[in-house]
């Protein structure tokens, strides 16, 4: 059976501190010039202008776009066969690009580390060699991953379509985009070198989850020292870790702080095609099967604007 995973970036509180090349432009939170105003108005774009100011043309030309630098902070989570461990960190910058009263483009980096920890044994699909080595009982599924994605997005303003206002404290934008993302997933299978034995820890009842997972962290060092599954050569390695393509959607809201400082409250998801981020291939159901996982990863980023 087939179904499809979902990795989970989920960012909140982040920060975002930007700064903007030019004095006046477009597609920005308190955007705002004047008409007759040539200093914002780029040099191929004079001959319009001129001729509007003697009122030889009805429009006036568009004027300079922006740029905008960002650095960020927040959340990050990774959904997948491995229930994640509530939160993770991250951090990114960006640079965005206007290209109109409506459209920017926008290139991120962000770094993130995520964990997970499983209540429910697992007692088959010993995928990873390191496990299927040596256990042979109980074993919960554990992990660390460590992700950087860089993406090339497009973003839209919602609510600069309609221009009855010469300048706005707030927008709503919506973006889209590709990119690539290098993860690389460690688990924690042994205590220095010895496996642990987990035949003290009754897991698999929901009315004892916190238990369970209280007892395996109290048996568990922070070490990671064990790769998690791979494709092997199947797949490119870059910076340490597998590369892959990815996709994002997301959501934002910016609000206008000065005359170049937003704030800014943006969602992001993005989805990578692979079901290694959290260094298990298969689903755990307590030995009673297994399902192939074909998934893709999500990404959810909250950011906080200032311009």
């Amino acid at each position: 059976m087939e179904s499809k995973k979902y990795s989970f970036l989920f960012g909140i509180l982040c920060l975002f501190a930007s700064a903007l090349s030019a004095q006046d432009g477009t597609n920005q939170v308190g955007t705002n010039y004047n008409v007759l105003d040539s200093s914002v108005i780029s040099t191929k774009r004079l001959p319009q202008f001129n001729e509007f100011r003697n009122n030889a043309y009805p429009f006036p030309p568009k004027p300079r776009n922006q740029w905008e630098i960002g650095v960020k902070g927040g959340l990050f989570n990774i959904n997948g066969d491995v229930p994640s461990v509530f939160p993770g960190g991250a951090f990114g910058v960006h640079v965005r690009k206007a290209l109109g009263y409506v459209f920017s483009l926008r290139l991120e980096y962000m770094y993130g580390t995520a964990k997970g920890l499983n209540w429910k044994p697992r007692t088959a699909g010993y995928s990873n060699p390191v496990l299927a080595a040596g256990y042979t009982g109980n074993y919960y599924d554990n992990y660390k991953t460590k992700v950087q994605d860089l993406t090339l997005d497009g973003v839209v303003t919602l609510n600069n379509i309609k221009f009855h206002k010469a300048k706005s404290n707030f927008i709503v934008y919506a973006m889209a985009g590709v990119g690539l993302t290098v993860f690389d997933a460690k688990v924690n299978a042994l205590n220095g070198t010895t496996r642990y034995n987990y035949a003290g820890i009754a897991g698999g009842n929901i009315d004892n989850k916190k238990d369970t997972k209280d007892a395996i962290k109290n048996l568990l060092d922070d070490s990671y020292e064990s790769n998690g599954e791979t494709n092997g050569l199947q797949e490119k390695e870059v910076l340490g870790g597998t590369l892959k393509p990815s996709a994002n959607i997301g959501l934002g809201m910016a609000f206008r702080l000065g005359k170049r400082v937003n704030l800014a409250i943006e969602d992001r998801f993005t989805y990578v095609t692979s079901d290694l981020l959290d260094g298990q291939r298969w689903q755990n159901t307590n030995g009673l099967g297994n399902s192939r996982i074909l998934g893709l990863q999500m990404i959810l980023t909250t950011t906080c604007q200032l311009v």
